[in-house]
């Protein structure tokens, strides 16, 4: 078990908890949860609760990968 004290604020658990149904948290940007609606879309929660559209990674080739 983890015993470090949690990084998020209250705002933000409390915001967590009433997500509505469909609603899955992702990920841990930095100390702002990352959401995944329903639709796929990503959002954001920042520390004073407040939900926010996540800007998308788009998947790009390493320019260091190598051939041969």
């Amino acid at each position: 078990m983890n015993d470090r004290p949690s990084m998020l604020t209250r705002r933000q658990l409390s915001r967590m908890q009433r997500l509505p149904a469909g609603h899955e948290v992702v990920s841990v940007q930095g100390r702002a949860p990352i959401v995944r609606q329903p639709d796929g879309r990503l959002l954001r929660i920042r520390p004073s609760g407040r939900v926010v559209e996540a800007m998308p990674v788009e998947r790009v080739r390493s320019y260091l990968h190598l051939h041969g």
